[in-house]
């Protein structure tokens, strides 16, 4: 599912910047647990010990997705540290990224689902990938190259790092910090991508692990095929089943959101019937007897909240709140 929420921040462009260039001038472990507000001996006690609480939550369809929620603890530093990471990937992130990026309190142009929908508004033909199991693929492999290869920490504080934010050996569904340093570890791999369609003279966007291209006529023979290599390249898998290429008239589907005819992009099907799959599982959590019984941590309950509730207000946000299908929807949902 699709959320249209935006990760606003109270400070401007400039504060966000600098913020950004405090992490990127660390040098040492005591450094970064002055940043985040805490001791070195209380960091390091979260670095050896890190506590995750792993469950699984329904999914629009009747799967189910593996959480590793950190503890409060845990929870609290990695919060603190993913202000500082957002700061910095703002101050790099490429033209092509949309999906978990910080917005500035002066921002113009948020990045959202819609916006990037509206990247592709000229297009005539959609190349649309999905990447498999996105955030488990982002392994230590790859937060060691990002710590040490790009912002070049020295190996301590590199460590640091990848035992504050990795779990298993991968990044942690559940995690503050996933997110945006999902985001950091696509950085070369979004600018080959952008590369690989300037070539072809198409638009490139990625929204979380969502690769849409679009072209103003059909796209070269062997495209998706090299697509398919800066994606292996780099230590990913695309799920083969979501490949799409669809044309104009086909009314192509990009982040839920449908691209018609010389017409703005709204909601798909598809994405109406998620929200209503996750309106009815939201309504089941909410319900006295799964509360009584005890059978999700609270943080379940906060989550499905605001998703449901963020998609509400992005319905009404496009559809308007006097439409019939947001006010239906609204209606069907009491927060609380």
């Amino acid at each position: 599912m699709y959320t249209f929420s935006e990760q606003k921040s109270e400070l401007n462009t400039t504060q966000v910047t600098a913020l950004g260039k405090r992490f990127e001038n660390l040098r040492s472990v005591a450094e970064l647990a002055g940043l985040l507000g805490t001791t070195e001996p209380l960091l390091s006690r979260q670095m050896a010990r890190p506590v995750y609480y792993t469950f699984y939550i329904p999914k629009p369809g009747g799967q189910k997705r593996l959480i590793q929620h950190p503890a409060p603890a845990l929870k609290i530093v990695q919060q603190s540290l993913n202000r500082y990471l957002q700061a910095m990937y703002y101050g790099v992130k490429p033209d092509c990224a949309y999906g978990f990026i910080l917005s500035p309190s002066d921002e113009l142009r948020p990045r959202n689902i819609y916006s990037n929908a509206l990247a592709h508004l000229k297009g005539e033909w959609f190349l649309l990938f999905d990447l498999k199991d996105f955030f488990h693929t982002v392994t230590l492999t790859h937060l060691r190259d990002l710590f040490r290869n790009v912002l070049f920490f020295p190996p301590e504080l590199c460590n640091a790092l990848c035992q504050l934010c990795a779990y298993q050996g991968r990044l942690p569904m559940g995690a503050p910090t996933s997110p945006v340093l999902s985001n950091l570890c696509c950085l070369f791999f979004d600018y080959q991508l952008e590369r690989l369609a300037a070539g072809a003279q198409a638009v490139y966007t990625r929204y979380a692990d969502d690769l849409t291209f679009s072209f103003r006529s059909e796209p070269p023979s062997g495209f998706a095929d090299e697509v398919r290599m800066v994606v292996l390249r780099h230590g990913f898998a695309v799920n083969e089943s979501k490949v799409r290429l669809q044309s104009r008239p086909e009314q192509p589907e990009i982040t839920g959101l449908v691209l018609g005819k010389n017409a703005l992009p709204v909601p798909g099907k598809n994405w109406l019937k998620s929200l209503k799959q996750e309106i009815k599982i939201y309504t089941w959590l909410m319900s006295e007897a799964v509360r009584e019984r005890g059978l999700f941590h609270a943080w379940v309950f906060d989550r499905f909240r605001r998703s449901v509730q963020g998609q509400i207000e992005f319905l009404g946000f496009i559809l308007g709140k006097d439409h019939r299908e947001y006010r239906k929807l609204a209606g069907k949902v009491r927060w609380g």
